[in-house]
């Protein structure tokens, strides 16, 4: 059985685990206007974007100048939830804790920063300190770096399921006895470059409402959260505090052309039903939908949803209140794993014309008190790539 023994949170409506508990017991979204942050707006009237975030809080300052703010938020977020877990890397077991990260779009304003140099100079234009923040596993490295691990190291990058992904992999080595403990992480920034890219799709809005009949797109985010991963023998015999467990962690794909969501719903359906046959459960105390705002995502996940489980469990949407991002996975795992433990279930920030023929329990208004046994997680990727994940409270 695979143990939560630690969280760390980088997000829009929290920097850290009870900030963000306490937007979602006050139902606040971190979404705002980014203008007056430094941000440059070029058209953007909402954003989740991480305030209150200074990196040399977690970082040394010589440390953080080089680094991309996407490989900022990782590591901290990496940061906190090992002090939370209270896990020390030693020589006796740095090469038995290994690093999973998820990332979608990693660092795009350091691409565009190099690159940008290379079109326009050629190659004397651009800057090779720049360079190492351009791919995708650079925060994983500076993890690695920061703990001076030794074990497994790997990133995926796998659009809407990239954390799922890591989770899945860090899960896997600890059933395998290949590590001890597993750092996973998952994040993405907020650039210019990014929100340039989502309004040539055309997918952008003003306004998050998941599950709601008026929605038409998403409102771009940006964080990072981490959790420690552990055996649950191993975490009890360090008297390590412990969130929740691993449930099941399930993935599935079905093959979408152009880029497009499953309607079919094949890998939806297949990824909800495996977990739920994994876990042991008939249906969990309740889910956290991986709603973006999106027409399509909505209406096929409110399906899924009703026909896999019912209508009787609560649903709410953590992307309502930092944004969406393809990293976002771990932050919504974490989320669920806080709520659990915690017996609440947040509103969905922005709803109030529930979707026409959903007659799913979309918890709206304010926070619920909610004494869960267990939590679904879903994820449904353009591309036909889903994930369902269940976690289950520690008694």
């Amino acid at each position: 059985m695979i143990a939560v023994t630690g969280i760390g949170i980088i997000s829009p409506a929290g920097v850290g685990k009870e900030a963000l508990l306490r937007a979602f017991s006050e139902s606040r979204s971190g979404i705002t206007e980014p203008a007056g942050s430094g941000f440059p707006c070029n058209g953007i009237h909402s954003a989740g974007m991480v305030r209150n975030f200074t990196a040399k809080d977690y970082i040394p300052a010589m440390k953080a100048r080089r680094m991309s703010r996407f490989s900022q938020l990782c590591l901290a977020s990496a940061i906190e939830a090992a002090k939370d877990s209270g896990i020390e890397v030693s020589d006796e077991n740095r090469y038995r804790i290994a690093i999973a990260a998820g990332t979608g779009l990693a660092s795009t304003d350091s691409t565009d920063l190099f690159y940008g140099g290379l079109l326009r100079e050629g190659p004397e234009g651009t800057n090779p300190m720049v360079f190492p923040e351009t791919v995708q596993n650079i925060a994983a490295s500076h993890i690695a770096m920061h703990f001076v691990t030794r074990g497994q190291n790997i990133t995926f990058s796998h659009a809407d399921i990239s954390s799922e992904l890591a989770l899945f992999y860090g899960a896997g080595l600890l059933r395998d006895r290949q590590a001890d403990a597993v750092i996973v992480s998952g994040a993405d920034e907020l650039s210019i470059s990014a929100v340039t890219g989502y309004t040539a799709f055309g997918v952008l809005s003003n306004s998050m409402m998941p599950f709601d009949r008026r929605r038409n797109g998403f409102v771009l985010g940006e964080g990072a959260a981490s959790v420690i991963l552990e055996r649950r023998e191993d975490a009890a015999k360090r008297n390590a505090h412990i969130y929740c467990t691993l449930g099941a962690v399930e993935i599935a794909s079905y093959p979408s052309p152009n880029i497009s969501y499953d309607t079919t719903r094949c890998s939806m359906r297949k990824a909800v039903e495996t977990a739920l046959a994994s876990a042991g459960i008939a249906s969990p105390g309740f889910i956290s939908a991986c709603a973006n705002g999106t027409p399509d995502l909505d209406r096929l996940e409110a399906g899924t949803l009703q026909e896999t489980m019912g209508t009787a469990v609560p649903v709410t949407a953590y992307r309502s209140y930092n944004g969406y991002f393809p990293g976002d996975g771990l932050l919504r795992i974490a989320s669920a794993a806080l709520c659990l433990e915690r017996g609440m279930l947040p509103a969905i920030a922005g709803l109030e014309q529930s979707l026409e023929g959903c007659a799913l329990d979309l918890v709206t208004g304010s926070a619920r008190k909610l004494n869960a046994a267990s939590a679904m997680i879903t994820s449904f990727s353009a591309g036909g790539s889903a994930a369902g994940i269940v976690l289950k409270k520690e008694r």
